[in-house]
C-alpha cells in the first residue's frame, strides 16, 4: 500500500541501493563429505554461471561479505536480481533453477534456491498441487453423493458437469485479469473451492426441485417453469447474497484482496449462471433420460430415511422451540470459546511443506548463519544533507545502532558505523549500505534471532519502530526513519486487513440485511439472520483456534499447529461464510414461506417447509463440506484453514443453525416471522388444516422420496 513505511523503504532501496536487500534471494549448498577441491569448483562454476544470466544484476560468494564464515564445506552466494517488485523477483527465481540444473554437482544435495521472492514461489508450486489432489478427491465424492441422493447416473453427473464448467469458465476469465492485477496464489484455490461447493449445491436445488414437480405428474415444460418460478429464484438470491460477501473485500486497499474479491465474485455469478441457463437446457435435452441408471440404483431406495425422519424432527422442534433456541446458542456459544484468545500469525517459514527447495535452503542459512540473514529488518535513513558522514553524523548512527542492539530479538546488526573485518570486508559494507544515486539516504540491516515472521519478530519489529520514533522526535539532527524489509511488509498488511475489518463487517452485514429484507419482506427474519450469522462465523473461527493455534488438530487430524490464524484466511472465512450460509437460509425460508403464505399456519408451514427441504439441506451440506474438507488436507498450511474453516462453518450452519435454531426461532415468531413495517401481513390462501397440526400425518407429494431427493 503507496505511503506506508515498509512502502516507502521498498522503493527507495530499489532505486537507491542494491536489489539483493529489497528482493533478497541466495543460493546455498551444503557440500559436507565432499572433496574441498571438488566442491570449490563446482561452486566456481555455478557463481560463473548465475553471473551470465541476463535477470541477475550481481552475485556475492557469502565469505566476501562475511569473514566468520562458519564452515569451509559450506557455500552461500546473495543474488542481485533485476526486478522492482516482489512479483518481478519470483518470475526470476525458475531462471536461477534452471542454471542450478544445467550443471552436475558431486554429493546427495544440490545447491537450492531461497529467500523471500523464492519461499513465496514455492509456496503457489505448493498450493497448486494442493488445488490439483483436492479436486482429484473432491469430484468422485460429490459424485458418489448425488448418486445417493438422485439414485440416478445422469442426475448426478449433470451438476459435477455445470459446476466444473463454472469454475473453468471463471479461471478462464481470471487468467484475462492476470494481465492487469497480480491474481494471488489463494484465487485458483478459493476458486475451486467455493465453485464446486456452491456450484453443485445450486444445481442439487434446481434439480431437485424439478423432479418434485415431474414427479407430480406435470410435463417437462411445465416442471421447469415452475423450478425456474421458485428454485431458480432461491439460487439467484443465495448468489447475490455470497456475491455481496464477497464485493466486500474490495474495501480493503490492497491488490491481494483485489484478485481474492474478483474470484469470488465471478465464480459465484459462472456458477449461477450455469444453473440457471445451461443446466435446464441440458434437462429438457435429456428429457426422461436425466433418470438413467436408477434400475441399477434402485437397491438403495430402501436406505431411504427422508420424509419420516424431518417430519419426526419438525414435530419435535416446533413442541420445544425454547429448548431448541437454548441449546442450540448453548452449543454455538461453547464452540466460539476459543476465539477470544485468537492471535494473528503471518506466513512462516515453517508452514511451507518441508521437501520445497526454499526450505531446505532456508534452514540451511538459519543453522549456519542465523535466522535474520534471509528476511533482515531494513531501517531505512533519510539525512537532511548528503554531507552528513561527518564524526557528529556517524557518532549519532553509532549511539542509535547501540540501542538497537538492546532490543531483545536483536542477533546482528550492519551498518556503516561498524569498522570490524578486513579493509574490503567494510568497503564491501559501505557500499551496500550507502547510496550513490541519493548520498543523503543509507539502511541499517538488523537481523533477527527469531524466525523473522515469528509472534517474537513482529513484536521486535515494534521495538524498532518505537525507538526510532522516539529517536525522531528527540533528536535535532532532523533524520528521517522507515522500517521495511519483507517481514515489515507482511505486517504491514495484517494490520491493514485487521484496521478495515470494521468497515468489512458493517458493510457485510448491511448489504445482507438488505437483501434478505427486499426478498422475504420480514424485518425480524433478515435481522435473526444476520445474528445467527455471525454467532456461526465466532464458532468456525473458535474451532479454527482450537485446531491449529493450540494444536488439538495436530493431534487428532494431523493438521500443522501454527502461532495463530492468517488475516487473510480470517477475512476470507468471514465474507465468504456470510454468503454461503445464506444457501440454506434462504432454502429453507422460502420453503416455510411458500407453505406459509398457503395457509397462515407457522408450526404447520415449519413441519412442512423441514419435511420438504431438510433432506437436500443435508444433502447439499455434506457435498459442501467434503469439497471444502478435500482441500483441507494440503501441504499448506493456509489453505488447510481456510478449508477446515469453511467445511466446519457450513456443517454447522446446516445442522445446528437452519435446522435447529431457524425453525424454533420461526415458531416462536409466528405471524410476525414475515411481518415488515408498513405493511399488512399477507392473507392465507387456504384454511389450516385443524387445530392439532404440530401432531397430524403430513402427506408428502407423489414420490417425494426420490423426488425431494430426500
Amino acid at each position: 500500500m503507496a505511503g506506508t513505511p515498509a512502502e516507502i523503504v521498498r522503493a527507495d532501496v530499489v532505486k537507491n541501493f542494491s536489489t539483493a536487500l529489497a528482493f533478497p534471494t541466495a543460493i546455498v549448498w551444503d557440500a559436507q563429505g565432499l572433496p574441498q577441491e571438488e566442491a570449490d569448483t563446482a561452486w566456481k562454476n555455478l557463481l560463473d554461471t548465475v553471473r551470465q544470466d541476463p535477470t541477475v544484476r550481481e552475485v556475492t560468494d557469502g565469505p566476501m561479505m562475511i569473514e566468520d564464515w562458519p564452515r569451509s564445506d559450506w557455500h552461500a552466494a546473495f543474488v542481485a536480481v533485476k526486478a522492482t517488485t516482489y512479483g518481478g523477483a519470483e518470475k526470476i527465481v525458475p531462471n536461477l533453477r534452471a542454471d542450478v540444473k544445467k550443471l552436475s554437482f558431486p554429493g546427495p544435495n544440490g545447491p537450492w534456491i531461497t529467500g523471500g521472492p523464492a519461499l513465496f514461489m514455492d509456496l503457489n508450486i505448493a498450493s497448486t498441487e494442493a488445488l490439483r489432489k483436492g479436486e482429484l478427491v473432491a469430484l468422485p465424492i460429490t459424485f458418489i453423493i448425488l448418486l445417493w441422493v438422485f439414485r440416478s447416473v445422469m442426475a448426478a453427473f449433470l451438476p459435477v458437469l455445470v459446476a466444473t464448467l463454472g469454475v473453468t469458465c471463471t479461471l478462464g476469465i481470471l487468467s484475462l485479469f492476470a494481465s492487469v492485477i497480480s491474481v494471488t496464489f489463494f484465487v485458483p484455490n478459493l476458486v475451486t473451492m467455493i465453485g464446486l461447493g456452491v456450484g453443485i449445491d445450486y444445481c442439487l436445488i434446481y434439480l431437485a426441485r424439478y423432479r418434485r414437480e415431474r414427479a407430480n405428474h406435470l410435463t417437462t415444460q411445465e416442471a421447469l417453469r415452475i423450478t425456474r418460478r421458485t428454485a431458480g429464484e432461491t439460487v439467484l438470491v443465495s448468489a447475490l447474497l455470497v456475491m455481496s460477501g464477497f464485493l466486500t473485500l474490495f474495501f480493503i486497499p490492497l491488490e491481494f484482496f483485489t484478485s481474492i474479491a474478483l474470484g469470488g465474485v465471478l465464480v459465484v455469478a459462472s456458477v449461477a449462471l450455469a444453473t440457471l441457463t445451461l443446466l435446464p437446457a441440458m434437462i429438457f435435452l435429456v428429457g426422461p433420460r436425466l433418470e438413467w441408471g436408477a434400475q441399477l440404483l434402485r437397491p438403495l431406495q430402501k436406505f431411504h430415511l427422508g420424509p419420516q425422519v424431518c417430519e419426526k424432527w419438525g414435530r419435535f422442534v416446533v413442541r420445544r422451540p425454547w429448548a431448541c433456541v437454548v441449546g442450540g446458542l448453548a452449543l454455538l456459544g461453547l464452540l466460539a470459546i476459543p476465539a477470544l484468545h485468537l492471535r494473528i500469525a503471518s506466513v512462516e517459514v515453517k508452514n511451507i511443506p518441508p521437501q520445497m527447495d526454499s526450505r531446505l535452503g532456508y534452514e540451511s542459512l538459519t543453522r549456519n548463519l542465523g535466522a535474520g540473514w534471509m528476511m533482515p529488518a531494513i531501517v531505512l535513513v533519510k539525512h537532511p544533507a548528503s554531507d552528513w558522514m561527518s564524526a557528529d553524523g556517524l557518532v549519532q548512527e553509532k549511539t542509535l545502532v547501540d540501542q538497537l542492539a538492546q532490543l531483545p530479538n536483536t542477533q546482528k546488526i550492519i551498518s556503516v558505523t561498524d569498522s570490524s573485518g578486513s579493509h574490503h570486508v567494510q568497503q564491501m559494507r559501505m557500499g551496500m549500505l550507502t547510496s550513490y544515486e541519493d548520498p543523503s539516504q543509507s539502511v541499517i540491516l538488523l537481523l533477527s534471532h527469531d524466525d523473522p515472521q515469528s509472534p517474537s519478530a513482529r513484536k521486535w519489529l515494534d521495538d524498532i519502530s518505537d525507538l526510532l520514533a522516539k529517536t525522531e522526535g528527540t533528536s535535532s539532527n532532523g533524520n528521517q526513519y522507515f522500517v521495511g524489509g519483507l517481514p515489515s511488509v507482511t505486517l504491514s498488511a495484517d494490520r491493514i486487513i485487521i484496521g478495515t475489518l470494521p468497515k468489512v463487517i458493517f458493510v457485510t452485514l448491511c448489504s445482507t440485511f438488505l437483501l434478505l429484507l427486499i426478498f422475504m419482506r420480514s424485518l425480524l427474519v433478515a435481522l435473526k439472520a444476520i445474528i445467527l450469522n455471525l454467532i456461526c462465523v465466532l464458532a468456525a473461527y473458535g474451532f479454527q483456534v482450537a485446531c491449529f493455534q493450540d494444536g488439538w488438530g495436530a493431534r487428532v487430524f494431523h493438521f500443522f499447529p501454527t502461532d495463530g490464524l492468517n488475516t487473510v484466511v480470517l477475512m476470507i472465512c468471514f465474507c465468504a461464510l456470510f454468503g454461503l450460509s445464506m444457501d440454506y437460509e434462504v432454502f429453507i425460508l422460502s420453503a416455510v414461506r411458500e407453505s406459509w403464505l398457503d395457509q397462515h399456519n407457522m408450526k404447520l408451514a415449519v413441519q412442512e417447509g423441514l419435511m420438504r427441504v431438510a433432506g437436500i439441506i443435508t444433502s447439499a451440506a455434506i457435498i459442501m463440506v467434503s469439497v471444502f474438507l478435500s482441500f483441507g488436507f494440503g501441504d499448506v498450511v493456509e489453505i488447510e484453514q481456510l478449508g477446515v474453516g469453511l467445511s466446519f462453518a457450513v456443517f454447522l450452519d446446516a445442522t445446528v443453525i437452519r435446522l435447529l435454531l431457524v425453525p424454533s426461532i420461526m415458531t416462536l415468531l409466528d405471524k410476525w416471522a414475515f411481518w415488515i413495517p408498513g405493511r399488512k401481513l399477507p392473507l392465507a390462501e387456504r384454511t389450516p388444516r385443524g387445530h392439532h397440526y404440530e401432531d397430524q400425518k403430513l402427506n408428502p407429494p407423489a414420490d417425494s422420496n426420490r423426488a425431494a431427493g430426500i
